[in-house]
């Protein structure tokens, strides 16, 4: 991960290096054979997917630098300078771009919502902006983040530890970002945080305080391999054509709902109007393009303390923890308009609409699916009375 060292330490890189091949050609090996799988099977186009196989990019091209690094530290040359400086950078500011990257992945795995991607992106970008600057004027051989000397020997700067703080900050904001979202009844028990950033974590502290064992990025790997796994439970509650929680979540939900007696929980049953008509006019391939299209209005539309789901078939649900009725109202009216300016904008030959039926919970399941179910058929039938 960090390259951590002092005059003393770069003597004892040589009788290292066998070690340092094997830990860190084990950790290229193993993330790049799930990249490989992951692209070969290609399961969605979701975010957190794309960001899941970035992430193995990063941690590959910075195992490979870290072990160049290693193998030509303190050897003599202009050519072995440059590498140094080049290779330590790249890895230095790998282990700032995993942590950041890592974070959008938590917090799109989680609330599924673009919308608070974009915004969190921007806030969460400022450790990774601030270290990459200061690396880029280190390039320079002023030595505030490392410096190589006139033997090629890699040193620490005075300022290295700000790498150390960046980096532990995106490991605790993800593990924040879960614990917030189980406080906003998002239910996450499914969701594996520990199994990446204690991994990581521990090879950084390693590796920082013992230069030479190149355990970092091989722990990284590893904590990949762990969360690939678990993911593959909490996958299970995720919709394919949607990228939505499917009805297997929905139930998890409501029996959470059900033992914790959550107050001010509201229900939005949402039908998709004519979407027969879709089929049938356009194609099936068609109206898996509006499924898919209705995914991201959901995803952009809900907020805190609300979750998006597809039933199955044309039929989604968003359960929402809100203040009072005009609040549920205000929602209903936002996913109407952004629905609105999909079909404003978009270039699909068929328009989208929602009949939505809303319930607030009262304490009994039945009663709350069976008030929502109502709802939404009265919404139905004055659609068919206009049309």
């Amino acid at each position: 991960m960090i390259n951590v060292t002092n005059h003393k330490e770069t003597e004892l890189i040589m009788i290292n290096i066998p070690e340092i091949l094997v830990a860190n050609g084990t950790g290229a090996i193993l993330v790049l054979f799930l990249l490989l799988y992951r692209i070969r099977i290609a399961q969605t186009n979701q975010f957190d997917e794309k960001a899941y196989n970035f992430l193995l990019i990063v941690t590959f091209i910075a195992t490979i630098n870290e072990t160049l690094s290693f193998i030509i530290d303190a050897r003599p040359g202009f050519i072995f300078y440059i590498l140094q400086y080049i290779s330590n950078t790249i890895c230095t500011d790998a282990s700032v771009i995993v942590g950041y990257c890592w974070c959008l992945f938590v917090e799109y795995h989680i609330y599924r919502n673009t919308n608070r991607i974009k915004k969190k992106s921007r806030i969460l970008a400022i450790p990774l902006i601030i270290t990459t600057i200061l690396l880029i004027i280190n390039l320079f051989g002023n030595g505030i983040i490392f410096s190589i000397s006139e033997k090629n020997k890699y040193m620490r700067g005075l300022f290295s530890y700000v790498i150390y703080v960046a980096v532990f900050f995106y490991y605790i904001e993800s593990i924040w970002t879960v614990k917030s979202a189980k406080n906003d009844s998002i239910l996450v028990e499914f969701f594996p945080i520990y199994y990446f950033v204690v991994p990581c974590m521990i090879g950084t502290i390693i590796q920082g305080l013992f230069f030479g064992i190149a355990v970092g990025w091989l722990c990284v790997a590893i904590a990949f391999i762990l969360i690939y796994i678990e993911f593959q439970i909490s996958n299970s509650f995720i919709d394919d054509l949607s990228g939505l929680y499917n009805r297997k979540y929905m139930n998890h939900y409501l029996n959470k709902l059900q033992n914790n007696k959550t107050k001010h929980v509201y229900g939005f049953l949402l039908d998709v109007n004519d979407f027969k008509v879709i089929n049938d006019t356009y194609g099936h391939l068609s109206g898996d393009r509006a499924i898919i299209h209705i995914g991201k209005i959901l995803q952009n539309t809900v907020g805190n303390g609300c979750v998006a789901i597809r039933m199955g078939g044309d039929e989604f649900v968003i359960f929402a923890i809100l203040k009072s009725n005009e609040e549920a109202l205000a929602l209903k009216k936002h996913i109407e308009q952004n629905v609105r300016q999909f079909n404003i904008h978009s270039k699909e030959p068929f328009h989208l609409s929602f009949s939505i039926g809303i319930a607030k919970y009262s304490g009994n399941i039945d009663t709350f699916l069976s008030a929502m179910d109502d709802s939404m058929y009265e919404a139905k039938n004055m659609h068919r009375f206009m049309h």
